[in-house]
């Protein structure tokens, strides 16, 4: 509607990135009326897929968008080229990778389960410095630590406790934490 139209050219033109996300999140609420849905509880793939799939039904499905051309010549150089075209964002949809389990076994009796982090936190983190963005993302995508002992929820240790987990992982052990969040579901047209 009009009403939503407006709350994102307003955070559009303040260029904070908070009022960008909130706008998001409120054009997402404003428009589910019926079920029971938290947009601060679901994945940021499912908001931006929402978010997208809003848009091709209220404004129209093509995008005019600029590529730019990644090709490589023979002697090493990117084309770099940019060109105007058009994409039908109605064909758009979550592409998940086969095989890759969120129950991560970092040894015999010790691992981690792994979350998808919320739109509001997956934006808060690109903001950060990026040195720690990779660490903060696996940070708030940790579930639960488990070893012999029991279970253990994120809940239960403060985000300076899990970084220092994180950071004290061996690198064979980071490594896997770490092709979890590369692999996040991503969004293809």
């Amino acid at each position: 509607t009009v009403k939503e139209e407006k709350l994102l050219l307003m955070a559009a033109e303040s260029k904070e990135p908070n009022d960008i996300i909130n706008a998001v999140k409120q054009v997402i609420s404003n428009c589910i009326i019926s079920g029971e849905f938290d947009v601060d509880k679901v994945p940021f793939f499912d908001v931006d897929f929402l978010f997208i799939f809003l848009r091709a039904k209220s404004i129209g499905e093509s995008v005019d968008v600029k590529m730019t051309c990644h090709a490589v010549n023979d002697k090493g150089d990117k084309c770099g080229h940019t060109f105007p075209t058009s994409m039908d964002i109605s064909k758009c949809e979550i592409v998940r990778v086969e095989g890759l389990s969120n129950k991560i076994a970092l040894d015999a009796d010790k691992g981690v389960k792994m979350k998808y982090p919320t739109y509001s936190t997956m934006k808060r983190i690109e903001n950060g410095d990026p040195i720690d963005q990779k660490t903060n993302v696996i940070v708030n995508s940790i579930d639960y630590i488990y070893d012999e002992k029991g279970m253990y929820s994120w809940k239960d240790y403060s985000k300076e406790e899990l970084k220092e987990f994180v950071e004290g992982l061996t690198e064979e052990n980071f490594n896997k934490l770490q092709d979890f969040v590369d692999n996040f579901p991503t969004i293809v047209v």
